[in-house]
């Protein structure tokens, strides 16, 4: 689950991404958490985005800290930076903004775990890779609280060990993909014959002789 300035899934299902019928699967941050809360970038109300992208997380601190310079600015990858700091300095305010945002991934994981039941479910990108143990350890908290007992002990919540930016990894794996599967590309190519080596020669050899 990449969260950033967007949040979204991929779900690998048989060792395959799941795209869905219009290539759309996977819009985790737009699933709803409560209805007539926060509005979100979509246009509707509570959508786990609208708390936990980047955005969100800048939100909420203006909430809790609406005096706060280090909130005030329109940079909200800037501003989840400057809580990151603030985390790591011990500071309550910026503690009780991670410990908040927290709970509306760990219900939103715990929806995931108790609808999907998968074996693995992986957090990553910007945000996790700002605010880190602090962030992961309070939304594994919040799971525990949703989930049903079953699926909570098969899967295992990880961290993302992809270096840099995962999406755009991913959108470039996606474009070699559709490369490599251009059958008028490739096909002709599958389908020529390779000249026979040695070993071809004389399976040939033998074969005649038989």
């Amino acid at each position: 689950m990449p969260l950033r300035a967007g949040v979204g899934a991929g779900i690998a299902i048989g060792g395959r991404l799941y795209r869905g019928f219009t290539d759309s699967a996977g819009e985790w941050g737009h699933t709803c958490l409560a209805v007539d809360g926060r509005l979100c970038t979509c246009g509707n109300r509570d959508c786990v985005e609208a708390y936990v992208s980047t955005r969100g997380i800048a939100q909420t601190r203006r909430e809790l800290a609406p005096g706060d310079a280090r909130a005030a600015g329109t940079d909200d990858a800037a501003t989840v930076a400057a809580l990151a700091r603030a985390v790591a300095e011990r500071d309550p305010v910026a503690e009780a903004v991670v410990d908040r945002t927290a709970r509306h991934p760990g219900a939103a994981v715990a929806n995931l775990l108790n609808l999907l039941n998968p074996r693995a479910l992986v957090l990553g990108n910007q945000v996790v890779d700002l605010l880190g143990e602090r962030l992961l350890s309070a939304t594994y908290e919040a799971v525990t609280r949703h989930v049903l007992p079953l699926p909570h002990r098969a899967a295992a919540l990880r961290r993302s060990a992809v270096p840099h930016n995962a999406v755009t990894r991913g959108t470039a794996a996606f474009a070699l993909e559709g490369f490599l599967d251009d059958r008028e590309v490739f096909g002709p190519v599958s389908r020529m014959r390779r000249p026979r080596g040695r070993r071809d020669a004389g399976r040939a050899d033998a074969d005649a002789s038989a």
